[in-house]
């Protein structure tokens, strides 16, 4: 079973060759490269924006991707 991972998603510009990440961007749930909202894929062992869950969810939620949310707890 893999690990799911909370970070932020990574854009590649247009104009240049470096990946950004917006000033609004919330934390999605990843689990094989592929957030669990279906929106973004992105290699989670190569960019290092990842957060500890523990410490997200301390954060009053806010930080994080509410299609994520409601999905994982779906799950659970």
């Amino acid at each position: 079973m893999s690990k799911i991972v909370w970070q932020l998603p990574v854009k590649q510009s247009n104009f240049t060759d470096h990946d950004w990440i917006h000033p609004k961007a919330k934390y999605h749930a990843f689990k094989n490269n592929a957030s669990i909202c279906g929106k973004y894929l992105q290699d989670t062992d190569y960019f290092e924006t990842s957060i500890d869950e523990t410490e997200l969810m301390s954060e009053k939620i806010q930080y994080a991707c509410n299609k994520c949310l409601k999905m994982l707890q779906k799950r659970d």
